[in-house]
């Protein structure tokens, strides 16, 4: 049976969707996968033809909230040309809202999707009911039928490896569907291929209450981590080095990483250090920051630390966000991460109407007390369907963007959020003058220039000097990452200009 999966993500680092391929594949079916990152509507086109040459039987669709639009597009122009194909949804944002993918498909996959999709295959395949089938939603009777989840996979290690580059991956280029060779997957990637990902767990340790994972665990009712053996884990990374030499960095995709016990650490740091001599980059939370566990990481080759603060103000945490990790826990574990003279970038939510302007100067306050050199990943707080947050603002009352077109790195143009994203750059005395004024016009003005000095000249230099420490100070393989970053932060910031 031969099947089509599609992905409207703008860049082929798409490990959820290359689960799933390689998943029906490892079972002996003939899989294709298919990057549209054209937002050109016409370019769609190709893929019929496609699927008409390749005598296509299912397609899937692997889909995240601000692809809907562009994925409705696809869909309807899709079933209207071929009727008789089922089309199924899957990804998070069937997971959330599977009637909005029920509006122009035929069944949407909940959660996780790997056996859920074999199973529908087969039973596609063989002629057999499905609708009973658990982890699926579908239209029956003109009706929403939500089935109960499937159970969750224990055993992740029985999962096969997601190549970084799959074999039968495509892409569409210029109009056509063209088969993705190592150029076009560089064209096509973040930091052109270099940058590879894994994940080594399931699940989140946490309940955010603005993250998916509250509505996975509201699904399941429970949403436990599960982690792989280190074992599974280095012959996975072997394998991705062994095939993509050009590999910079390893890039460790897990919510949190060090969730993992002192013992998986140990000896992950030992097999890691003697066979594979490859920076690494992991996310991980305040509370599970230690300094052994992360000397011995960096001993093997951690370069980069990525943690949330989220917020300043232990209130929001507590109460908006439901993230029960205190402002001086987070700064306890900036401080040992600078110590140890790894590289760290941290992520604040900004944009948060249940936050007062008492909240944002405790912000900012912690902000300034973070040790540098350090970089910010900042994030307009979107209100994702399912989420718990979601609901509490629909209860609320509040007026909120749509997350189905709202981009959560397009931040509101305010005087606070401008402070804070200098705060890496620019001297904390600097920016504690700035607010006792931020109410002057003329204040105003200074605070505009000093934002586009900011970006122009005091954060790339900052970014260099971050890179120029995590990869060990050597010179020359500091700037051959320059040509690789390069072109994702114009990407980013020509996206911004559209």
């Amino acid at each position: 049976m031969n099947i089509a999966i599609i992905s409207f993500q703008d860049n082929a680092d798409i490990i959820g969707a290359k689960y799933i391929h390689a998943f029906l594949m490892s079972h002996n079916y003939k899989s294709h996968l298919i990057l549209q990152c054209d937002p050109d509507f016409s370019s769609d086109a190709a893929i019929f033809k496609f699927i008409t040459d390749n005598k296509i039987e299912i397609v899937g669709i692997s889909l995240m909230s601000y692809e809907f639009f562009r994925a409705c597009q696809f869909a309807k122009e899709f079933k209207s040309r071929f009727e008789a194909i089922p089309l199924v949804f899957g990804g998070i944002h069937a997971t959330i809202a599977p009637d909005e993918c029920l509006s122009v498909g035929d069944i949407a996959v909940r959660g996780e999707g790997e056996h859920t999709f074999l199973e529908l295959v087969r039973c596609i395949e063989e002629h057999r009911d499905f609708s009973e089938l658990s982890g699926i939603c579908l239209k029956q009777n003109n009706r929403l039928k939500s089935n109960p989840p499937r159970l969750l996979e224990t055993d992740i290690d029985k999962f096969p490896f997601p190549k970084h580059l799959p074999k039968d991956m495509y892409v569409v280029r210029k109009k056509k569907v063209l088969r993705m060779d190592k150029e076009l997957f560089g064209s096509v990637s973040r930091y052109n291929g270099t940058f590879p990902n894994i994940i080594t767990t399931r699940g989140c340790p946490f309940s955010c209450t603005y993250c998916c994972n509250s509505a996975l665990k509201e699904l399941y009712g429970h949403y436990p981590v599960r982690k792989r053996s280190v074992e599974s884990v280095i012959l996975e990374i072997s394998e991705i080095i062994s095939e993509h030499k050009d590999c910079v960095t390893l890039n460790i995709q897990d919510d949190c990483f060090l969730t993992y016990n002192n013992d998986w650490i140990y000896e992950f740091a030992m097999q890691y250090r003697s066979k594979v001599h490859v920076p690494f980059v992991v996310r991980t939370t305040p509370r599970h920051i230690n300094r052994e566990n992360l000397t011995l990481l960096k001993e093997a080759g951690l370069i980069m630390v990525m943690l949330g603060l989220q917020s300043g103000s232990d209130r929001v945490n507590k109460e908006v966000f439901k993230r029960h990790v205190t402002s001086d826990t987070f700064l306890n574990a900036t401080s040992i991460i600078n110590s140890l003279g790894i590289a760290a970038y941290y992520d604040v939510i900004l944009d948060n109407p249940y936050e007062t302007e008492e909240d944002v100067l405790k912000t900012l306050k912690v902000i300034l007390q973070i040790p540098k050199p350090f970089q910010f990943q900042l994030f307009s707080l979107c209100f994702y369907q399912g989420t718990e947050l979601h609901k509490r603002a629909i209860k609320d009352g509040l007026s909120f963007t749509d997350p189905r077109i709202d981009n959560y790195g397009q931040l509101t143009s305010t005087t606070f959020n401008k402070l804070i994203s200098m705060t890496p750059t620019v001297p904390a005395s600097i920016i504690e003058y700035f607010i006792r004024y931020r109410n002057s016009r003329f204040m105003l003005v200074v605070i505009n220039i000093f934002v586009l000095f900011n970006s122009v000249i005091l954060k790339p230099v900052s970014f260099l000097r971050l890179m120029h420490r995590a990869y060990g100070s050597k010179l020359l393989k500091t700037f051959r990452l320059i040509r690789y970053f390069g072109k994702t932060a114009i990407s980013k910031m020509l996206k911004k200009w559209e």
